[in-house]
């Protein structure tokens, strides 16, 4: 099991942000399956990607890789153009 809340502001910020990222076995109406889920909230929104029944765990993975490349695609544009 996977189980991570880290926090992504300040100590000394008012605002709150995290990333919460989960992989286990979860029990939802009787049933025991593998889930996945990677959620990222600020004071006012969250947004949560999960593993649906409809993906595959390479699906899922690949999702998780291509957001990790924007991710740090616009960190790079924000260093450099950002003023």
């Amino acid at each position: 099991m996977y189980n991570k809340r880290t926090w992504l502001n300040s100590i000394k910020s008012d605002s709150t942000g995290s990333v919460v990222a989960f992989h286990g076995k979860v029990t939802y109406k009787g049933e025991t399956f593998d889930d996945a889920f990677l959620e990222i909230a600020d004071c006012r929104n969250k947004v949560r990607l999960h593993l649906t029944a409809d993906d595959k765990k390479e699906e899922f993975i690949e999702k998780m890789k291509t957001l990790r490349k924007e991710i740090d695609l616009f960190i790079y544009d924000l260093e450099k153009n950002f003023k």
